[in-house]
């Protein structure tokens, strides 16, 4: 008698607000599940595969853990995605990611010092134009510490003109602390006043450009800011969630 082929068991997942801390594996599916005793499993996208703990209640829900935030910054998930995952056995899950149309996430790779991350090729936007600048001028304009919630900017003149104003964001930031998404966040300054800016995200060859856009305008001149000023910009995570982000501005 010829051997029963192991059934594929799959479900999928829509990205809702919260989804970033945690993800909830369908009750009906945990019960498929019940003979898997392991803590830890894996997440298996493309090339990649990262290390989930994972979580379970008494009544016997289970969901991606410690790991799952590390995935979903790495894949730049946005609400309204979709990921498939196919239970491979003794918790491990390959993954395929679907953007909000339905059709497979695309990407492209930027260097990033020495490692190469994978960045969603949607966030190439061909109407923004950045000048080019001297490379010393960056090192000097911006402070970030890898892994940090915050970095500086000293403010230079083109931060602060009339026309096209605009302040770029240290990239490496944006990676840690999952901005690599067109969107607004919400800047909130010395004077009290709360302003909510575009977040753009340009590509040029190999080289990937943040900036601040719409909405800075008002930022700064509620601010007073001025050529020579130096800003700390930190994440209030009290005040962000998966759907806005919130900064604090302080200037030296």
């Amino acid at each position: 008698m010829e051997n029963e082929l192991p059934i594929s068991r799959r479900f999928f997942k829509v990205m809702v607000p919260g989804f970033h801390a945690k993800l909830p594996i369908p009750p009906d599916f945990c019960l498929k599940l019940k003979g898997e005793k392991s803590e830890k499993g894996t997440l298996k996208h493309g090339k990649g595969t990262w290390n989930v703990e994972i979580g379970r209640s008494k009544n016997g829900v289970m969901w991606f853990d410690k790991g799952w935030e590390q995935f979903v910054q790495n894949y730049n998930l946005r609400i309204g995605d979709f990921a498939v995952f196919e239970h491979l056995g003794n918790m491990n899950f390959s993954v395929s990611l679907l953007d909000s149309t339905g059709c497979d996430k695309k990407y492209l790779m930027l260097e990033d010092g020495k490692q190469q991350q994978q960045v969603p090729s949607q966030v190439k936007s061909p109407e923004c134009r950045i000048e080019k600048r001297k490379p010393e001028g960056d090192v000097l304009l911006h402070q970030y510490v890898k892994g940090s919630s915050e970095f500086t900017a000293r403010i230079k003149e083109y931060n602060v003109r009339k026309r096209s104003p605009y302040l770029h964001i240290p990239t490496e930031f944006c990676h840690s602390n999952a901005l690599l998404q067109n969107t607004i966040i919400t800047l909130t300054g010395p004077s009290g006043i709360s302003c909510p800016v575009s977040l753009r995200i340009c590509s040029g060859g190999k080289t990937l450009y943040v900036i601040m856009t719409t909405g800075w305008r008002n930022f700064f001149l509620s601010n007073k800011l001025k050529v020579g000023d130096v800003c700390i910009f930190q994440i209030d995570r009290t005040n962000s969630d998966s759907k806005s982000i919130t900064m604090n501005v302080r200037v030296m």
